[in-house]
């Protein structure tokens, strides 16, 4: 009979796994690295924001828009995937290690 912790530890096993570990740092890198390169639009939106106030949602739109689209060309699946293939050596290295 399994207890509710061997059940837990069972369950987080596809959570764990290094493979899942390294997507994980890497998308989190990915992210880093989009929000660097978008910060000029990301500061627009800021501003925009604190001079609307709470109309943000509805006279912010086209910043909203231009910060998503930088973002999503750096976090899409095709960049991450790509970006995966660049760090593979240095995945391998931490297979290894681990």
């Amino acid at each position: 009979m399994s207890t509710a912790a061997d059940r837990k530890d069972t369950g987080r096993d596809g959570r764990l796994k290094l493979s899942n570990q390294a997507d994980y740092a890497l998308r989190k890198e990915l992210n880093n690295i989009a929000k660097a390169n978008c910060v000029d639009l990301s500061v627009k939106l800021g501003d925009c924001a604190r001079k609307e106030g709470i109309l943000v949602v509805f006279k912010c739109r086209e910043e909203n828009k231009g910060l998503n689209a930088c973002l999503s060309q750096y976090t899409n699946d095709e960049a991450f995937e790509e970006y995966k293939i660049k760090r593979a050596s240095e995945l391998k290295v931490i297979n290894v290690k681990k």
